[in-house]
């Protein structure tokens, strides 16, 4: 698919500068997050996660975002059968997340309340309580009318599997389930560029052009720098640990948490 993405440039209107990357550092300059740097000049998307507008539109293009890991689509709306001439680029164009197998010319639609062939429905935003159990979906609401909060990386898909009167049951990527509110929206099928992670960079640049700096080992720093440094040759002299000291191996535990709560953490009412 990426041979079919875009060559050209994005639409201007849709595009904004983005404040300079932090490279790991805080406001006080010290390192927060290691391994991390400048990076090539990369112009921000305006991405549409509401799709709130009930038209319908046809997809014109399949682009490259180097802000996210999946493609993106440029979609031209319609509000009937001829094109308003009133209206402006920025209403008549958006950006959606491009989903597997949705190409140049493919129609989309939003606030779908008939779900129809499945691969007619691919790309178009539908309520949960209008969806099929068993439909892979993505792009999902986490409160109704909040615009999608998850399931948006590369390759990844939701998985719809039981509906009650007002909340559904998901099974998500990490493998857990989650209650959502039926009156939430989600897009049918599963994100593009599912190769993501099977990607090789041809060289150290290539990893440096998206803001990953090299990843030093511990035994090659000097005592300074960490407790693993310093020394005749190659030798550590005591257990693995973390710059910081904590042991990184063996299962020792620096937090007793109780079952679950990482995830209820990240998703509410989470089950396993």
């Amino acid at each position: 698919m990426k041979n079919s993405c875009w060559k050209g440039k994005p639409l201007k209107q849709l595009t904004f500068s983005f404040k300079k990357a932090s490279a790991g550092r805080n406001s006080t300059g010290r390192i927060t997050l290691f391994h991390r740097g400048s990076h090539a000049k990369r112009l921000q998307r305006r991405i549409d996660f509401q799709r709130n507008t009930s038209l319908t539109g046809k997809v014109e293009r399949i682009e490259y975002d180097p802000n996210r890991s999946s493609w993106i689509a440029l979609v031209r709306w319609y509000s009937g059968s001829t094109q308003p001439q009133h209206q402006t680029a920025s209403t008549r164009f958006t950006y959606i997340l491009a989903c597997d197998k949705l190409k140049t010319g493919s129609p989309v639609m939003n606030n779908v309340h008939s779900f129809g062939n499945l691969e007619q429905a691919l790309g178009n935003c539908v309520q949960l309580a209008y969806i099929p159990v068993g439909t892979l979906i993505h792009n999902i609401e986490w409160n109704p009318g909040q615009g999608a909060k998850f399931v948006r990386a590369a390759g990844t898909f939701a998985q719809l599997i039981q509906k009650h009167e007002a909340t559904v049951r998901l099974r998500l990527p990490s493998g857990a389930l989650a209650s959502i509110n039926s009156q939430c929206r989600a897009t049918i099928g599963i994100v593009s560029n599912e190769n993501h992670g099977k990607r090789n960079f041809r060289k150290a640049g290539q990893s440096r052009w998206l803001g990953r700096r090299p990843v030093v080992r511990g035994v090659a720093m000097n005592p300074v720098d960490h407790p693993h440094g310093g020394g005749e040759g190659r030798t550590k002299g005591r257990r693995s640990v973390s710059p910081w000291g904590k042991p990184t191996k063996g299962g020792f535990k620096t937090v007793v948490r109780k079952q679950n709560q990482l995830c209820h953490d990240l998703y509410g009412k989470v089950h396993l």
